[in-house]
């Protein structure tokens, strides 16, 4: 299946080629380096708990930096903040791969965090572009591409860290993951098109994105939804590895689980460009549902090659769901404010995520590695049902700007006309497109 639309301008659809490239490139490159980290911290300490608190540190940090990172994105240029935040981790695992060589654990666990603060602000940044750079009805295809090489990147990161771990030493998989990231960079600089139409000037807004995003009741009810799948997810990730050995598949079957995970993302990613708006909202709750179906086959089936078929299930919908939802959101928020709240959005559910890996191993205990999964099955259903009476609602009448030809300054929340004034610059050979959406 192709990623580029028929009716779409070429420039454009090579815009959003490059910036969801650019992502790709970015998230493998720290996918490898944190693969590159949890080896060196456990084979230095050989102890699960400096893994984890490395990994609590790591996922925390975005809930604490989020409003200065969506704040970043509305304020500044977005393809400058993309650009730094690439170029900042890269210079990081270049000095991480330093540290490893001399043995300087504390600092190497320090700096990735650090570095890991960057990644708030690329994926605020880059959700708050992509509306700017397609026409509203393209949205879509252009969510759909993004998303997809975000799985892609999130599934080759921890492979590509393994694989030159078998074959050069982590201070090398760090120096590599530098190089990726500078080519990232690079990528995303060479984007053509603007990345935002307002630019919200004024200081002491970092909190406007939570405001608007807890405000509006679709939004609000979104943000629970995914917070308790998260809530879900944090637990199971920590039952992968028992689960593997559960069923005697090794480290082969252990990667494998994560494969599929992210490889259904891949998926749902790209079929989510076939999204109608009238099916946006059933993709969402569907997709909620799907999590749980996915999970459950994983947790009741009593062979191994079924948790791949489960967990297939689960990352194709969950994706699938996250393209209909950002299409939603997207056109929901005014331009000045987009990047706070996709900020917001991911600092609530990641932290969700984040605080439930303390409940990881005392549930392993108690239920198993299966009765994880049947647990996160069942928050997945109560989640669905959090999502239905969204089903009654039309997204389309509430307030919102136009995704492109708002030039107003600041967040007007007053109903808008069906259709904006179109500006001048707008009716170039990059502004003449039909469309698609993605969420």
């Amino acid at each position: 299946m192709t990623l580029d639309r028929p009716n779409t301008a070429s420039s454009t659809a090579a815009a959003v080629r490059r910036l969801a490239i650019s992502q790709g490139l970015s998230l493998a490159g720290r996918g490898a380096a944190m693969t590159a980290l949890i080896w060196v911290v456990y084979d230095s300490t050989h102890s699960s708990w400096w893994v984890s608190a490395s990994m609590l540190g790591i996922f925390g940090i975005s809930t604490v930096v989020s409003p200065w990172a969506g704040h970043a994105g509305d304020r500044h240029d977005r393809r400058r903040i993309v650009v730094v935040s690439s170029l900042v981790a890269a210079a990081a695992y270049a000095v991480s791969a330093v540290l490893v060589g001399v043995g300087l654990i504390d600092l190497l666990i320090a700096l990735m965090v650090a570095a890991a603060s960057t990644q708030s602000a690329l994926g605020a940044a880059v959700q708050g572009a992509v509306p700017n750079l397609v026409e509203s009805d393209d949205l879509s295809w252009a969510n759909s591409v993004v998303g997809a090489f975000k799985s892609a990147g999130f599934m080759l990161g921890p492979g590509v860290g393994g694989a030159l771990l078998a074959v050069i030493s982590p201070a090398g998989v760090f120096a590599v993951s530098a190089l990726i990231l500078v080519a990232a960079a690079i990528m995303a600089n060479r984007v053509s098109g603007s990345f935002q139409t307002v630019r919200d000037g004024s200081a002491g807004r970092r909190m406007d994105g939570y405001r608007v995003l807890l405000s509006d009741p679709w939004m609000r009810r979104l943000t629970l939804s995914w917070a308790l799948v998260m809530a879900g997810i944090g637990p199971v990730i920590v039952a992968e590895v028992i689960l593997a050995h559960h069923f005697g598949v090794g480290s082969v079957g252990y990667g494998l689980i994560a494969v599929f995970w992210d490889g259904g993302g891949v998926i749902g990613a790209v079929f989510g460009r076939m999204l109608s708006r009238r099916l946006e909202q059933p993709a969402v709750v569907g997709g909620s549902l799907a999590i749980a179906v996915g999970f459950a086959v994983v947790g009741l089936t009593p062979v191994f090659w079924p948790v791949l078929v489960g967990m297939m299930i689960a990352g194709s919908f969950d994706s699938f769901g996250v393209v209909a939802a950002q299409n939603i959101i997207q056109r929901r928020t005014h331009d000045a404010v987009r990047s706070r709240v996709s900020a917001a959005l991911d600092a609530i559910v990641l932290g969700a995520m984040s605080a439930s890996f303390a409940l990881g191993a005392p549930m392993v205990e108690l239920l198993g590695a299966q009765g994880v999964y049947v647990a996160a099955a069942g928050i997945a259903v109560v989640a669905t049902l959090l999502l239905v009476p969204m089903l009654r609602v039309e997204p389309g009448a509430a307030p919102a700007a136009g995704a492109r030809g708002d030039r107003r300054e600041g967040v007007d929340r007053r109903p808008q006309p069906p259709t904006a004034p179109r500006r001048p610059e707008d009716r170039t050979a990059t502004g003449r497109r039909g469309g698609a959406k993605r969420r």
